[in-house]
C-alpha cells in the first residue's frame, strides 16, 4: 500500500518549518510577557499561552525526530533539542524510543517514550478510585517527570541507559546536561533577582497546562485500539479536526497516515488521508467527538 502513494512524497520545505518555529516563538514571547504582567487575568492568560506553547513544541519536536523539519540533519537536531527543553524532553531519548515504537507497534515489544501508566486503556475492571488515580497519573505526567529525574541522575553518574547503544547514551546525557544547566540558570536568576520568574515562566505553565494538554493530545492516537494487531488501521486512530487543531497538533491528528508512511512530509498527511479515509477503522471527525464518546463509554 505504501508503494501506491509514492506520488505524495515531496521535498522537505525548510521555509515551512522555519515559519512554524517563528510562530511558536512569537506566541511563547507573548505568553511570557503576559505572565510577568501585574494582575491575575494577564498572568493567568500568560501561563495558559506558555503551557500550550510548551505542548505545541513537543508536537514540532516530533517532526524533527523523523528529520522532516529541515533537510539538514544537524538543523533538525538543534531545533529538536531546543523544542524539548520546556517539557524536559530529551531529543535523543525520545527519538530512539519513538523509532522503536514505529517498528514494534502491534507487538508486545511496543513501548512509548511518554508513560501514562495505563497506556492504551486496557486496564480491565477497576474501582472508581483506581480509575480516578489512573487518569490523575496520565494528566499530571508524573511518570515523565520521574523519568527525567532518573535520567539526570544517570547522566551525572556518567552511566549508560538500558537498551541504548553507547553513542545514543552519550547523546541522551548531552541533552540532560543542557536541560539541567538551563534549569539551574533559571533558578539562579530568580533567586538573584528576588523574583518568581521561574515559577511564572516555566513551572506553572508546565505542571498546570503543558502536561495535561500534551496528555490530551496524545491520548487518542492508540487509546483502546487493537495495539497487539500489526495492522496500522487497527492499532492507530485518525481524527479529522479543524485547522486550529491541525496546526496545534502539527498534523499528528492524522496518526494512521503518519504510521502508514512515517517519512512522508507532515504537510502531505492530509493528502494521504484523502486516499485512505475509506479504509480507516478508528476515526473521529473531531477531538470533541472523540472525548464525548470516550466519556460516555
Amino acid at each position: 500500500m505504501r508503494g501506491a502513494f509514492g506520488h505524495l512524497r515531496t521535498e522537505i520545505d525548510n521555509r515551512m518549518f522555519a515559519a512554524k518555529l517563528l510562530v511558536w516563538i512569537l506566541f511563547t514571547v507573548v505568553g511570557a510577557v503576559l505572565a510577568l504582567r501585574a494582575g491575575a487575568i494577564p498572568r493567568l492568560t500568560g501561563v495558559i499561552v506558555l503551557g500550550c506553547m510548551f505542548a505545541h513544541a513537543a508536537e514540532l519536536q516530533h517532526q524533527t525526530l523523523h528529520s522532516l523539519g529541515f533537510r539538514n540533519r544537524r538543523a533538525n537536531l538543534v531545533a529538536g533539542v531546543v523544542l524539548g527543553v520546556p517539557m524536559l524532553i530529551s531529543f535523543s531519548a525520545y527519538r530512539a524510543t519513538h523509532m522503536r515504537h514505529h517498528r514494534d507497534l502491534g507487538t508486545p515489544a511496543n513501548r512509548e517514550f511518554f508513560d501514562y501508566g495505563d497506556q492504551y486503556g486496557a486496564g480491565g475492571q477497576r474501582s472508581r478510585s483506581r480509575v480516578a488515580w489512573d487518569w490523575t497519573i496520565r494528566f499530571s505526567m508524573l511518570h515523565h517527570y520521574g523519568l527525567f529525574i532518573q535520567n539526570c541522575l544517570t547522566a551525572l553518574r556518567r552511566l549508560d541507559y538500558d537498551g541504548e547503544t553507547a553513542t545514543v547514551a552519550r547523546r541522551i546525557r548531552r541533552d540532560h546536561y543542557l536541560m539541567m544547566a538551563l534549569l539551574t540558570l533559571a533558578v539562579a536568576v530568580s533567586v538573584w533577582s528576588g523574583t518568581a520568574y521561574v515559577v511564572w515562566l516555566w513551572l506553572l505553565p508546565l505542571l498546570l497546562v503543558a502536561g495535561p494538554v500534551h496528555a490530551l493530545v496524545e491520548l487518542p492516537e492508540h487509546f483502546r485500539c487493537e495495539t497487539l494487531n500489526q495492522d496500522v488501521f487497527a492499532n492507530t486512530r485518525t481524527i479529522r479536526s479543524n485547522r486550529l487543531m491541525m496546526w496545534f497538533t502539527n498534523g499528528n491528528n492524522f496518526h494512521v497516515e503518519h504510521h502508514l508512511m512515517p517519512n512522508l512530509p507532515i504537510e502531505q498527511l492530509p493528502d494521504l488521508h484523502v486516499e485512505i479515509r475509506d479504509s480507516l477503522r478508528n476515526f473521529h471527525p473531531g477531538y470533541v467527538d472523540f472525548f464525548r464518546k470516550l466519556v460516555r463509554r
